[in-house]
């Protein structure tokens, strides 16, 4: 068997948005971090790094993305490549906690442990699958008995995953933990060896899915703005505010972490279905209230967000996808939101519980309006005009930013398929999920600000702020998640009640 990754087909151009961004350090990775729970004793006596090993090696035989490299990133025309085997000391990493923590102060280590994360770029990504699984777990001896608890972290390159394909992710490795336990005959000494016919098909880019329509304005239009000269243009007379310039020194991602309580979710969900919106709206809105009410009418006279939109319930008819909602890859797009002077000055002078509600709800009808028109005249579309990918991000640098802000939701995932009634009782008989992070690396010439949202049904849901060290003051990114915090444990603004 050859050890030279085997090419299986070029990235579409979706994935080579986020392969050009890691080539020159932009954008790193996503993750996505969930809380397992489960007996020491339906480990049999096994470690946890036998019982993780085995899982993730049966679940890299299961997705096929998880064994391919990326060849070329640094190029115009990069490839998946298949490898013959995955050293998967290199791509798992169990840290059993020296004692038992509290809950803020593991919280607060796992929150240091995803910055670093995110920090980094992923090596030898031409021979060595980009993606890695961190598993955080507490001692045997400790307060919590006989339940095991474990942070597992999968940390993956954006152009093999999208965010949703992180829940996918979770929800496979779920499934494999709670088989009868089976070690690969291909498994040995750390080394995966790929079947003898290696993955020659990973699902298609999402141009090959869906059927993209643009009109002759649509694209006339978009080529103008991007490449027409600057003296051609007439120039910007009101740019959103939406932090410092772009520049990728120096790159440190920052989190901050927002929790809605389980207590908590019911109710707020339940005032947005009365209020006419859903929860990714009322975040925009929420998030930009907050930072309308701590920055000048001076320095921010206008916002710009945005949100990523699930392209799987677009992919057409006879494409051998069998089961649209489980595709794991990329299947992405984005919705963009001006809040112009005028909604600012709402939010900054008035911002009460009824106008907050409203303005959520306005949004919503945006976000329908925009999905309605999907797949016609789409953006993403249009990325397949860009030839120098190097060039359109160097240019970038040293210029605003276009958006404030970007709410990225990707729902809820089943932590108990099969048994709900030991999540949070004294023992697990089977393995379950009670937590999901949602996290997302700095974005040099992206958003200023982001809010990466999931949650597990009957659970908490989580709400992850990520920014650029010095691109956003952290004070600022405080005073938001403070604000945050008080309306999400309340179940959101209250009619009558104005925001502090």
């Amino acid at each position: 068997m050859t050890s030279i990754p085997q090419p299986i087909r070029p990235l579409g151009p979706c994935e080579v948005y986020s392969s050009s961004r890691h080539a020159l350090g932009f954008y790193r990775c996503l993750a996505n971090t969930c809380r397992y729970a489960v007996s020491w004793s339906v480990l049999d006596g096994k470690s946890v790094p036998d019982v993780m090993e085995a899982a993730v090696a049966n679940l890299v035989l299961r997705l096929p993305r998880l064994s391919v490299a990326i060849t070329g990133d640094e190029t115009s025309r990069p490839y998946f490549a298949s490898v013959p085997s995955l050293d998967l000391s290199h791509h798992l990493e169990c840290v059993e906690l020296r004692a038992e923590l509290g809950s803020h102060a593991r919280d607060s280590q796992l929150l240091h442990m995803l910055e670093a994360q995110h920090n980094q770029l992923w090596s030898d990504v031409g021979t060595r699958p980009p993606w890695r699984v961190l598993a955080v777990y507490n001692p045997r001896s400790s307060q919590l008995g006989d339940k095991l608890i474990l942070d597992i972290v999968l940390a993956i390159h954006h152009s093999l995953a999208d965010g949703r394909s992180t829940a996918i992710f979770h929800s496979r490795l779920l499934d494999e933990l709670n088989k009868p336990p089976v070690r690969p005959s291909c498994l040995e000494d750390h080394v995966l060896r790929m079947p003898s016919k290696p993955h020659r098909h990973i699902s298609p880019p999402q141009e090959e899915l869906i059927t993209f329509t643009t009109s002759w304005k649509f694209l006339a239009g978009t080529l103008w703005n991007e490449f027409a000269s600057g003296w051609l243009r007439k120039p910007a007379t009101d740019l959103p505010w939406a932090g410092a310039p772009i520049r990728p020194d120096p790159y440190q991602t920052r989190l901050r972490l927002v929790t809605i309580p389980t207590k908590a979710v019911s109710q707020l969900l339940a005032n947005c279905r009365a209020n006419g919106t859903t929860l990714t709206p009322l975040l925009h809105v929420l998030i930009l209230a907050s930072l309308s009410r701590r920055l000048t009418a001076e320095t921010a006279t206008s916002f710009q967000s945005c949100t990523p939109i699930d392209l799987r319930p677009f992919i057409q008819s006879g494409s051998h996808v069998t089961h649209n909602a489980e595709f794991f890859g990329v299947l992405v797009t984005s919705a963009s939101h001006s809040f112009d002077p005028s909604r600012i000055s709402t939010l900054r002078k008035e911002a009460s519980g009824e106008k907050i509600w409203n303005l959520a709800q306005t949004l919503r009808q945006e976000l329908k309006d925009r999905v309605k028109a999907i797949p016609q005249d789409d953006m993403v579309s249009m990325l397949r005009w860009v030839a120098n990918w190097r060039g359109f991000w160097l240019k970038k640098v040293n210029k605003p930013r276009e958006h404030t802000l970007e709410v990225s939701n990707i729902g809820s995932l089943n932590g108990s398929p099969e048994d709900t009634a030991n999540m949070n009782g004294g023992t697990c008989s089977k393995w379950q999920i009670s937590r999901s992070i949602l996290s997302q690396c700095a974005m040099v010439a992206g958003p200023a600000l982001c809010a990466s949202v999931s949650g597990v049904v009957g659970g908490p849901i989580s709400i992850a702020l990520s920014w650029q060290e010095g691109i956003i003051e952290s004070e600022l990114v405080e005073g938001v998640a403070h604000d945050l915090q008080f309306w999400m444990d309340q179940g959101g603004p209250v009619h009558g009640q104005r925001l502090p």
